[in-house]
């Protein structure tokens, strides 16, 4: 079996850890259909037209793949959801141990998720993800989600 071929089957499989290659990630992406352009810094964004989803991701340090990157490009095929235009989204905030960060999920754009070291720098990076998946929608010609206020409850 491939190199590639056994990275996506990890990936479809929910068998991803700490050890992908951030390339091999990123191919796994590309021939999973995806279109791959780059954002701001060391980010990556895919899109593909049959999949609401547009999916930021960025290297750790060392070159390896994030966890929660992968586990959400596997269950990113379904989500078909659309609603109209706003600028004000939920996030979800919450420690990693697995990428060893705060992760911060957008869950009104699907897709949409950061990470940081520190709480702050986690949703310093949200902020920019969120700037990117937006300029990557209206790109596409991508509906953009409307703001529904409060989605999840602790």
């Amino acid at each position: 079996m491939s190199r590639a071929k056994k990275a996506i089957a990890k990936i479809l499989e929910g068998r991803s850890d700490a050890n992908l290659d951030f390339g091999d990630f990123c191919h796994v992406l590309e021939r999973m259909g995806f279109t791959r352009r780059s954002g701001r810094g060391s980010h990556v964004i895919f899109t593909r037209p049959d999949v609401v989803e547009i999916i930021n991701v960025q290297p750790k340090s060392g070159g390896k793949s994030k966890p929660y990157q992968e586990d959400k490009s596997a269950t990113s095929f379904t989500n078909t959801r659309s609603t109209p235009n706003n600028m004000r989204y939920e996030l979800i905030i919450y420690w990693s141990r697995a990428d060893e960060s705060f992760i911060v999920e957008v869950p009104e754009l699907p897709g949409c998720m950061a990470d940081g070291g520190t709480y702050e720098e986690a949703l310093a990076n949200a902020k920019v993800v969120i700037e990117e998946w937006l300029a990557t929608a209206r790109a596409e010609s991508r509906p953009i989600p409307e703001s529904r206020g409060k989605l999840s409850y602790a």
